[in-house]
């Protein structure tokens, strides 16, 4: 049963695709002490899941992890009794949800817009004041010509840039989709990752495939500045990408 991380697993993390990142996430994660509420959206692995549930239970933290996934490989993880694991898409999960608020999400799922977008038109309504919605995978490089990420010498697909073409984006339905950053500037209507107002505070940190920390502040009703008839062409959107993989 996995319970702690140990000085081992650290480096692991660190070593991997989650890179050094991994530092700001447990530093926002000890923050808030005990007896909180972490998501984690995307769990194949369970990487992010083990970082969320370290000393889970002697501080009485409990995480969720959502998967469509049948087997993510998590079976020491599934033994913790602080964990508890949703075989759903994240956003009928956050539709759905009827758990208490999270001060944790962790969103990491499919690397594409409508995905991501339609993450957050649940997500950023679901997590506590106060809170954090971290994103992995916003900085592979698309649309750059210098400046793009290539897979560590240690993953299977090492010297190459990240997605499904190798060219720092992933191509689902015959189409080649924005990366998940470009949810984040339609969702916040902001321009770059690292800003803050009355709203929100965003940090970007952009190694290791890059991945962005967004405290909410306090509410406000994001959806609404997306009309309903453009959430519904970003779902039709998604449930093309969904296919790809049934």
């Amino acid at each position: 049963m996995f319970t702690k991380l140990s000085d081992q697993d650290i480096i692991n993390l660190k070593n991997g695709e989650l890179g050094h990142n991994i530092g700001k996430l447990i530093e926002i994660r000890d923050s808030f002490g005990k007896n909180n509420l972490f998501v984690d959206i995307g769990v194949e692995g369970g990487k992010s899941s083990r970082i969320l549930l370290d000393n889970a239970i002697e501080n009485n933290n409990h995480v969720c992890g959502i998967d469509p996934i049948k087997d993510p490989g998590i079976s020491d993880i599934l033994q913790n009794p602080n964990y508890i694991f949703l075989q759903k898409d994240s956003v009928a999960s956050g539709k759905d949800w009827k758990y208490k608020k999270p001060n944790i999400v962790f969103i990491d799922s499919i690397h594409v817009k409508p995905q991501v977008l339609s993450e957050l038109k649940y997500w950023w309504d679901i997590t506590n004041i106060g809170g954090w919605l971290v994103f992995h995978d916003t900085e592979w490089g698309m649309k750059k010509e210098k400046d793009y990420y290539i897979h560590k010498s240690g993953h299977c697909c090492a010297g190459k840039r990240p997605g499904n073409t190798g060219l720092g984006y992933d191509f689902y339905a015959g189409k080649g989709w924005e990366t998940p950053e470009y949810a984040i500037f339609d969702f916040f209507k902001i321009k770059e990752l690292n800003i803050e107002n009355d709203i929100i505070k965003s940090i970007h940190m952009p190694d290791s495939l890059g991945m962005t920390f967004i405290q909410k502040k306090k509410e406000y009703n994001y959806k609404s500045i997306i009309n309903e008839k453009n959430w519904e062409i970003i779902e039709s959107d998604r449930q093309s990408i969904l296919k790809s993989f049934m």
